[in-house]
């Protein structure tokens, strides 16, 4: 559920989301670093923005849980309320984190056809 604590741990979604938008913030540091250098500029959150958020003292952003979740923070954006919806579906179903996570591309996928965003490329 949003807002839920994970047994008073850290680890809840709605940390997980937040993490997801601290780098979008080091990725928006990162892209104006190489713009005032003249240097190729990063569109996404890469291996350079990890780096940089390590040293910027955010070394608790785990790069492999990031990339675990990336579909289920996209359907957060994209729907907020379908994302909850489904979360709730699972709590209710007593299913785990895991179950939900490997749920989250279908709706995104249908989202996407709706739009008509190529999501392959």
């Amino acid at each position: 559920e949003p807002g839920e604590v994970a047994r008073g741990k850290k680890n809840g979604l709605d940390y997980l989301f937040h993490l997801y938008e601290q780098c979008r913030e080091f990725l928006i540091q990162v892209q104006n670093m190489a713009k005032d250098r003249g240097e190729k500029c990063p569109t996404k959150v890469t291996n350079q923005v990890f780096r940089y958020a390590k040293k910027a003292g955010a070394s608790y952003i785990n790069k492999p849980k990031m990339r675990h979740y990336v579909h289920c923070y996209a359907l957060h954006c994209l729907d907020e309320q379908v994302s909850n919806e489904l979360r709730r579906a699972f709590k209710e179903r007593g299913e785990n984190v895991g179950a939900w996570r490997q749920a989250c591309p279908k709706p995104l996928v249908a989202i996407a056809a709706r739009q008509g965003w190529d999501i392959d490329a």
